[in-house]
């Protein structure tokens, strides 16, 4: 089934040569020729694309973030993806990823309004008594106006570029082909997973590029967090929103990050940074979905007060057990246990190899260990935290995507709440509510839901279990009552002992083949060569070839 899928996504990416020739263009001309001759591309694309023009003083880092602003919105969104994961990617290129933009020029409202009113299956007017043709913002996959509902509600609508989910497709079938060249010919890159990259790209944008989704989240959030007076969610306008379109109340209001105009308010920065960071820990250690993109740009100060949130395209989702290692990592990383820290790791990821408890462990001592005692100004809890899991990877394990969105959420998060507060600790913040939720987990009626789990995967083993006893004993009979064993130090035995039963055999029949040579020996005393009848030459000779397979089989271990 793969070999089928990659073979699709070949034909894909021929079928759009055209683009594939723009790609193996730009990566040449920014130094990439080498890459491109060894993926063997230089098979579908003529050779002047692959000469390599000069460049001086530019680290990799540098060049493929020119190549994927050039190359437009899927390699933007792509390197945006790619800086988000510093536990696969070296860490000057995430460095050089973190800088990529995507703000692009707006599509004109000549061009939009048509595709709004085809998607609204209507005109404009039928929804809003006003709509602002120059946008607020514009991006690579969509751009915001400024509307005023019927009833009078002000609203930002978020259009989709149209035709650009058509070109996204297109580019990931393109960036599956070449993942998958990648790694069958530049074998060093495998360790950066790219397929896997691709892939986890792939789930993303599609979610990105579905408003619905996004609509569905903020209506989740929007639910979860009416806990905080203090906090404001956008509602969702439903009937005026598709797939392409969404139509949330607007907020207007200070940026997060202004402290001088914070201040000016009448506001504490410390306040508001330590309101942020509790309404962030309830989302992830709480309710499981959190936003996952909390920059300055998504969050406000409102005219009232309230902390403002909006976008909800990225947001991360944790399950209750996985919300439950998260809360044990923050209390181990701010009580200094090593030792359960590793071994959340390792309740948390995949393994691709076998890891070493003890190496893991005195491996995350080391890394984070030289911060404890620091002044909280010279703390950066998210980046340790993202160096953890590097340290991770390097003891075979796989980190989940939405550990590292997390980690990275924080790094950020954390970041904005320096700006507008110095002082602002972030892991103290995480730890208070972690051990308030540690405690939560033995209240009567988490600890009745817990039973209930239980209750109902006992009921399924009840179920299951005597269908499952009686084929066991018919099995059993069928092989005359006898147990069967198989692992692996098994077959090696069995694979050891029939080496050494035929090396046994080629020995006895060696043996008997000189003794036939020495008893013809004897009973022909006349007719001999070479002190010898030939009959005797001839088992020695077949003596002699036994005796060279039995050493044989001895140095292959066969």
């Amino acid at each position: 089934m793969k070999v089928l899928t990659t073979a699709v996504n070949i034909n894909q990416a021929l079928k759009n040569v055209g683009r594939v020739t723009e790609i193996v263009t730009v990566l040449s001309r920014h130094g990439f020729a080498d890459l491109i001759h060894r993926m063997q591309l230089t098979k579908i694309v003529p050779a002047k694309f692959t000469k390599m023009e000069t460049f001086q003083n530019r680290t990799i880092g540098v060049r493929l973030r020119e190549s994927f602003q050039e190359l437009g919105t899927t390699f933007v969104k792509l390197g945006q993806l790619m800086a988000s994961r510093p536990d696969l990617i070296p860490e000057d290129v995430v460095a050089e990823f973190e800088k990529l933009q995507d703000d692009v020029p707006s599509v004109p409202f000549s061009k939009l309004k048509p595709f709004l009113e085809e998607e609204l299956k209507g005109p404009l007017d039928t929804f809003f008594a006003e709509f602002d043709e120059t946008p607020i913002a514009a991006a690579s996959i969509a751009q915001v106006h400024g509307a005023i509902l019927k009833n009078g509600q002000k609203v930002a609508v978020k259009v989709q570029r149209p035709g650009i989910d058509k070109v996204i497709q297109n580019d990931i079938s393109i960036l599956r082909a070449l993942a998958f060249l990648l790694e069958k010919y530049v074998p060093e890159s495998r360790s950066m997973n790219p397929t896997g990259l691709v892939e986890e790209f792939f789930k993303t944008i599609l979610f990105e590029t579905d408003f619905r989704v996004e609509a569905n989240n903020i209506r989740r959030i929007r639910a979860n967090l009416a806990v905080f007076p203090k906090v404001a969610v956008p509602e969702v306008f439903t009937h005026a929103s598709t797939a392409k379109i969404l139509v949330l109340e607007r907020f207007e209001g200070i940026r997060f990050s202004d402290r001088e105009a914070v201040i000016k308010k009448g506001l504490n920065p410390l306040d508001i940074v330590n309101a942020g960071a509790d309404v962030f820990f309830h989302m992830v250690m709480h309710d499981g979905i959190f936003h996952g993109d909390l920059h300055a740009g998504n969050l406000f100060i409102l005219p009232d007060g309230k902390i403002g949130l909006i976008d909800f395209g990225i947001v991360g989702r944790l399950s209750r057990r996985v919300r439950d290692n998260v809360v044990s990592m923050f209390i181990a990383l701010m009580d200094e246990d090593y030792e359960t820290l590793a071994n959340e790791y390792l309740n948390l990821c995949q393994g691709t190899g076998q890891t070493d408890v003890g190496a893991l462990q005195k491996d995350l001592m080391d890394t984070i260990g030289p911060y404890v005692g620091m002044n909280l100004s010279e703390i950066n809890v998210g980046k340790i935290l993202l160096q953890s899991t590097g340290t991770a990877v390097r003891h075979n394990l796989t980190v989940p995507r939405e550990l590292m969105l997390l980690f990275k959420a924080i790094l950020t998060i954390e970041a904005l709440g320096r700006k507008l507060e110095p002082n602002f600790d972030i892991l103290s913040v995480g730890n208070r509510l972690a051990k308030q939720l540690v405690t939560n987990r033995y209240r009567p009626d988490r600890l009745a839901q817990d039973m209930l789990i239980i209750g109902r995967d006992l009921q399924g083993l009840l179920e299951t279990g005597p269908r499952l006893f009686r084929r066991f004993l018919k099995k059993w009979a069928q092989n005359q009552f006898a147990f069967e064993i198989k692992s692996n130090e098994m077959s090696q035995l069995k694979a050891s002992i029939d080496r050494q039963s035929r090396v046994q055999l080629i020995g006895v029949l060696v043996f008997g083949f000189l003794l036939f040579a020495l008893a013809l020996s004897f009973q022909y005393p006349d007719d001999r060569f070479l002190f010898l009848p030939v009959a005797s030459w001839l088992f020695l000779g077949v003596a002699v070839s036994l005796s060279l397979a039995g050493l044989w089989v001895v140095k292959k271990g066969k």
